[in-house]
């Protein structure tokens, strides 16, 4: 009974930290937190966010690291905006997109394990270079950006339902592979045991490329979301995203040092936790400054509150 009792435990503090941050802001703000403007903008907010923090749950499942998502989502979003003034077509803007996220962490992944160094090292050096092409390129244009010209990217701006269901059918997908498939169950016994899992017949690079395949893949679509928001890219798209990332996950409950404890639904209920958290404090009044060291005050608090219950180093190998 207290087994069961202790394999529930975590994704039930997720939920009722979620149905708080819901009660707890829905009082505080009289209601306005259900409006319906408010419920657009955090829908045009998480959606992004989630689908990155879906992808991401199989990075950190096998004990890796990635803090690059926010510059490649800028070189994703600068590959789409380029193939469709080329083509005048979105679907080609978003392949363009995908392509050049998988790219990124192909490279990412390849390096990490071809001369073992650390995720961190790599993913940094793939944020800096992607960051630097990505200013680079905009500030040879006169206003330091590159809008798009002749394609209507409103599915991806403004289509709520839209957003509802790609949000639906990504969770599902990547819920279906993570906990039914060689790929997701490896990857959490890579985070428990790298060596073991070896033994027993994981094949660990294969698997380790194959994850940051799907973690691409979600980030080069979350970057249309992104571009279609505002309509251009420039040097600042998708800063601070990988921040966002990680609270994100931290706050729904994921180990960053990965394992069997890693659960999808960290992220998508970590992602809706911190939208609506953020959102309200703003509603609230709150000044935009303020919620900014919020971020970090609670990514804070909750490592130090969940890092004592890890048997594993906290950060990730």
């Amino acid at each position: 009974m207290m087994m069961q009792i202790k394999k529930y435990q975590s994704a039930a503090v997720q939920w009722l930290g979620l149905l708080l941050v819901i009660a707890v802001f829905g009082v505080w703000s009289g209601g306005n937190l259900f409006s319906r403007y408010n419920i657009n903008t955090m829908l045009e907010t998480v959606t992004p966010l989630l689908i990155v923090c879906a992808g991401m749950t199989f990075i950190f499942a096998h004990g890796g690291m990635d803090i690059s998502s926010g510059a490649v989502v800028a070189i994703a979003s600068l590959a789409a905006v380029q193939m469709m003034n080329r083509t005048n077509s979105l679907l080609l803007g978003i392949l363009a997109a995908m392509c050049v996220s998988v790219v990124c962490y192909v490279i990412n992944v390849i390096v990490t394990n071809k001369f073992g160094l650390m995720a961190t090292i790599t993913s940094l050096a793939i944020m800096f270079s992607a960051r630097g092409l990505v200013t680079y390129l905009c500030q040879l244009t006169p206003n330091e950006s590159i809008s798009i010209s002749n394609v209507s990217v409103e599915l991806f701006k403004k289509n709520h339902v839209f957003m509802v269901i790609v949000m639906v059918l990504t969770v599902l997908i990547l819920g279906i592979v993570f906990n039914y498939t060689e790929i997701g169950k490896g990857a959490k016994a890579i985070g428990d045991n790298g060596l073991a899992a070896k033994q027993n017949g994981v094949l660990v690079d294969r698997t380790k490329i194959i994850c940051y395949v799907i973690a691409g893949i979600c980030v080069g679509l979350a970057s249309v979301f992104k571009l279609s928001a505002v309509g251009m890219v420039q040097s600042t798209t998708g800063n601070g995203l990988e921040m966002d990332v990680l609270v994100v996950v931290v706050l729904g409950g994921m180990a960053l040092s990965g394992g069997a404890g890693a659960r999808m639904s960290s992220g998508v209920v970590g992602a809706f936790t911190y939208v609506l958290l953020i959102k309200g404090l703003t509603i609230v009044g709150m000044n935009p400054n303020v919620v900014l060291l919020v971020k970090a005050v609670i990514f804070l608090i909750i490592i130090f509150v969940t890092a004592p219950r890890s048997t594993m180093k906290t950060m990730p190998k």
